[in-house]
């Protein structure tokens, strides 16, 4: 049995999320989808709009069959970490048998092609690389240099946000040897940074994600943003000694925070500041998320995986959970799995835990009211499923 495997933020869910799940399941002739998600913060550096629950409750009606958390050690990290990590757990899971990703591109060549020339780095390739990274550009850019000037791959393929992500699940899967089988489904509707919604049907039916955030932002739907944790942010920058300990802070960004810090008055007011050719918005976001969540430089292990949600289903996909290898173990039920980890997965656990508790009480002040903490959540179980018009 085919078995496809996504990795999604679902910032928030939307048709777009649902026709690559459908796509992904008629391509591989899957039988089940099983998404890999972020937990309550992105891969951008910011709260997820809406919490994981309200995530995988979409993502179910919207196609998904099991929604699994990917821990946020990997979920706030660079393009490169945040693809390795959902790898891994599809990986680890043994039952997946496809990774399927959407593209600007739609074509898998181009994927290949760059990944393996990542993997091999030429001397011609890191002399470009060392080159462009002195004359002060951010590494995404210096290595898009490098490529361009030793691939054949164009600058236009490279600038596109999803083709990015694309070439690291490529290269992760070659870094981890996996037998995951990747796939690309060419993305739908409005372009991935498009804003509004323009008057044309295919658009209307597919917005992106930046689109949806601006209307929920715009019509005063209850949501978070990164402001919501402007005061929590500054007290772990000034509580903490050694800004570098974390994981994406060099000593240069440590400096430039330490230093503007007593001159600005909002989270992005710093973002804005403290950007560089060097330091890039998305960065210094992640940089600022892992102060205040404590995210240090660990190595890349899966000892653990969250259910946050199935479609209740004859065979379905959470008939599979039992072949899991004993090296991850799943957690249904925190009150008594959580017993069962080890040190180490144990600590990876409670930054998630400290993540998903740290959004619920920033939710509930904001908005007067009260949700359960994660040891009273169980994982939803949805049969409802939303059809997608192709």
């Amino acid at each position: 049995m085919n078995v496809v495997g996504i990795i999604a933020e679902y910032n928030p869910f939307h048709k777009g999320h649902a026709y690559l799940i459908q796509k992904a399941k008629e391509i591989t002739g899957a039988d089940l989808a099983v998404i890999v998600m972020n937990g309550d913060f992105v891969q951008r550096g910011e709260p997820a709009v809406f919490d994981k629950y309200m995530r995988t409750r979409a993502a179910l009606e919207g196609g998904a069959d099991m929604v699994l958390e990917l821990p946020v050690r990997f979920g706030i990290s660079s393009a490169g970490d945040f693809a390795l990590g959902g790898v891994l757990a599809l990986s680890s899971l043994d039952f997946v048998t496809h990774l399927a990703f959407g593209s600007e591109c739609g074509e898998l060549p181009p994927f290949l092609e760059t990944s393996s020339a990542l993997m091999e780095e030429s001397e011609t390739f890191k002399e470009i690389l060392s080159r462009s990274l002195r004359d002060g550009l951010s590494y995404p850019k210096a290595r898009a240099r490098a490529l361009t000037e030793t691939t054949r791959i164009t600058p236009d393929f490279l600038a596109q946000p999803n083709n990015i992500l694309g070439i690291e699940y490529c290269l992760a899967l070659k870094k981890l040897a996996s037998p995951l089988i990747p796939v690309t489904v060419m993305r739908k509707g409005m372009g991935y940074h498009e804003t509004g919604i323009p008057g044309t049907d295919r658009q209307e039916t597919y917005p992106s994600a930046t689109a949806l955030r601006q209307q929920i932002s715009t019509e005063n739907i209850p949501h978070l943003t990164l402001e919501d944790f402007g005061s929590a942010i500054g007290y772990a920058l000034l509580e903490n000694n050694s800004l570098t300990k974390y994981k994406d802070v060099s000593p240069d960004l440590a400096d430039r925070i330490r230093n503007l810090l007593p001159q600005i008055c909002s989270v992005e007011e710093l973002v804005t500041r403290c950007q560089t050719r060097a330091f890039t918005a998305g960065r210094i976001r992640r940089a600022l998320i892992q102060c205040l969540l404590h995210i240090e430089h660990t190595e890349p292990v899966m000892p653990y995986l969250r259910l946050l949600g199935f479609t209740d289903k004859k065979n379905g996909a959470v008939s599979l959970l039992t072949q899991v290898p004993d090296s991850c173990q799943i957690l249904s039920r925190l009150a008594t799995d959580v017993k069962k980890l080890g040190p180490d997965a144990l600590t990876l656990f409670q930054q998630d835990l400290f993540a998903s508790d740290l959004y619920r009480q920033t939710w509930c002040h904001k908005y007067n009211v009260h949700l359960p903490g994660e040891y009273q959540h169980s994982p939803i179980v949805t049969l409802l499923r939303a059809s997608v018009q192709l």
